[in-house]
């Protein structure tokens, strides 16, 4: 009634044993800890036990630490290593049934002191998992490098699929956890959602029929990602830090995504998170933030409804977070956002890339917007946005913000490609909203007295010009002037070239070039320059001038004229008419030229040395 103790262990056999010339066969059953197996053909070897029977169980127990699981299997195959503590069995027709008939598995198990594990097929609860690293215990199960599949309606299409996962089953609360083995490759996915993701751990709660994901905070973003298995989506994928799928919806919900790549722009999300539904359908992203090119971050815009097509390209408008050269920020609407190619120019700037397509977007601002470009100049008309282009691509007009003209509302052409952030405005090819030229400087009136403008209309179209600048208009916040003036002058690089400043705040402009005095004849001419101030309010100008006289004259009188020139000097005195020396290279080089200026220049410091 006690049984055989088999191989001086703990093991038992209760039954009829036969020794003949087939060896030691025997007919009952043999209890192994938890594990009790009948046969009518027992095989004993010296090492080990090999029999097919037709009735066995494992019956929920702890035996020391260790938690042996329910299960009744029939049909099955054994052999028993007892040295090796290893008691396998293999099902043949019927699988192992396990947890009151809740699972089953079709394959092996192997029994021993440390418990039970297994390989093979295993079904619960409206699951599958393949693994040949199982292992049980009484509420509880879980595998290594397994497939798992959570199944849905659809037999051929699984809610959810894993593949080279680890899985932990808790059969007492009903969820089950999910891990891919290794960090960073997606070995989970969505059929349904058609994604696949590589996020940490999964739990699938069976009251809920839903799977909750999730990254903890010491692994990197970069090895928790989403990619979807929709061709034409294109492998589209971005890094998240939670997500929920809801088996009964069919929908995806991911959260903590930084943002999401699509062709040269990183997309971020209302909340950092997307609906993902049946097909990989997104649908449209609401409230998003735009950041584009991803190398650069040029451009940035808020309040973004987009529509993703694919990884290369999105659709839809946001609102651009325009910064102009005084830091101040407007918002202005860009629609239309669409692909265009990279030119080559572009091309070398993006180095550190392939792509041969850039994202657009269109935009346009109105007067009334007040939108300045720059400090003190307002812009209306088109704005471009091109990713690689670190500002956007003008097409409209400028106006000079003048508080002090009265109903100045002179606004001038004004195009920039993109590639420059400063506001520069080509002043002598300017042409104003109706067509005509940009004017300014020092005038005639018709009495004959001088008068100022600068960009806006002289008084009369007939006036003469006394001072007519050239150069670039711009304004200089350090000064807070406006300016038209040669760069290269104003950057100290050449003596040449003319200056047009203008202190709204004072009313006072500066000039500095030739000056035209009257027109010449062939007989009498000047050729001047001058440095000088006035004020627009009092009309009081003043000026330091260098005058070069062409007359048609005897040269007997130029001798007479010396001459006097000599006895006045000797009677009444002269002071030093040079002046300042750097004034009078200015002067010299907007009469002579920059060459002449230079060369008078080194001469002057010869003789001053010597």
């Amino acid at each position: 009634s006690e049984g055989y103790h088999l191989y001086q262990g703990d093991a038992k056999f209760h039954g009829g044993i036969s020794l003949d010339n087939a060896g030691i066969r025997a007919t009952g059953k043999i209890e192994y800890h938890a594990t009790t197996v009948e046969s009518n053909d027992f095989v004993f070897y010296p090492d080990s036990v090999i029999a097919r029977g037709k009735v066995g169980e494992i019956k929920e127990s702890q035996f020391g630490n260790v938690n042996f699981p329910q299960m009744t299997f029939t049909d099955y195959q054994m052999k028993w290593l007892p040295k090796q503590d290893k008691f396998r069995l293999k099902n043949l027709k019927e699988p192992f049934s396990l947890y009151d008939k809740t699972a089953t598995l079709s394959g092996n198990i192997t029994v021993s002191k440390k418990g039970v594990t297994g390989s093979g097929k295993l079904s619960t609860r409206g699951s599958e998992v393949a693994s040949r690293e199982l292992n049980f215990s009484s509420k509880d199960f879980g595998a290594r490098h397994a497939r798992f599949a959570v199944k849905a309606g659809n037999p051929d299409k699984p809610a959810l699929a894993g593949k080279d996962v680890r899985l932990k089953f808790n059969l007492e609360q009903n969820y089950a956890t999910i891990s891919p083995e290794i960090e960073g490759v997606a070995a989970i996915e969505f059929p349904y959602a058609q994604f696949k993701t590589s996020i940490p751990q999964a739990r699938w709660d069976l009251t809920t029929q839903k799977i909750v994901m999730t990254k903890a905070a010491d692994v990197p973003i970069e090895n928790s990602y989403f990619y979807t298995t929709r061709k034409d989506l294109d492998s589209l994928r971005f890094n998240a830090e939670k997500a929920e799928y809801d088996i009964q919806l069919q929908q995806l919900k991911v959260s903590g995504i930084p943002y999401i790549i699509v062709a040269d722009a990183k997309i971020t999300p209302e909340n950092n998170e997307v609906l993902i539904l049946e097909n990989a359908k997104i649908g449209q992203l609401k409230n998003t933030v735009i950041v584009l090119d991803t190398l650069n971050g040029y451009h940035r815009l808020t309040e973004g409804v987009v529509d993703i097509v694919s990884r290369k390209e999105f659709s839809g408008y946001a609102t651009y977070q325009y910064v102009n050269a005084a830091n101040d920020t407007f918002a202005i609407k860009m629609t239309d956002f669409h692909l265009e190619p990279i030119v080559a120019e572009e091309s070398k700037k993006r180095n550190k890339t392939a792509a041969l397509m850039q994202t657009v977007g269109n935009g346009a601002v109105t007067e009334k917007e007040n939108i300045r470009v720059a400090p003190r100049i307002f812009y209306k008309g088109d704005m471009v946005m091109y990713a690689t282009r670190p500002a956007l691509q003008l097409k409209g007009y400028v106006k000079l913000d003048l508080k002090k003209i009265k109903n100045y509302d002179t606004w001038l052409a004004y195009n920039q490609s993109g590639d420059e952030k400063d506001i520069l405005i080509d002043f002598d090819n300017s042409v104003s909203e109706v067509g005509r030229r940009a004017q300014g400087g020092l005038h005639f009136a018709s009495d004959n007295s001088l008068y100022i403008t600068f960009v806006f209309d002289k008084k009369d179209d007939n006036d003469e010009d006394f001072f007519k600048p050239s150069g670039t208009l711009h304004f200089d916040k350090e000064s807070n002037e406006f300016r038209i003036e040669d760069l290269r002058k104003a950057a100290g690089e050449k003596l040449e070239g003319k200056v047009f400043n203008y202190n709204e705040d004072k009313q006072e402009v500066r000039f500095e070039g030739p000056v035209t005095f009257f027109k010449g004849t062939k007989d009498f001419n000047l050729t001047s320059s001058a440095l000088g101030s006035g004020n627009l309010e009092t009309n009081e100008i003043k000026m330091n001038s260098l005058i070069m006289a062409n007359m048609n004259m005897p040269p007997a009188v130029f001798q007479m004229m010396a001459a006097n020139l000599q006895e006045l000097i000797k009677s009444e005195g002269a002071s030093d008419g040079l002046g300042d020396q750097t004034e009078l290279l200015y002067k010299i080089a907007n009469i002579a030229g920059e060459k002449v200026a230079k060369e008078y220049d080194t001469r002057v410091l010869v003789l001053f040395w010597l």
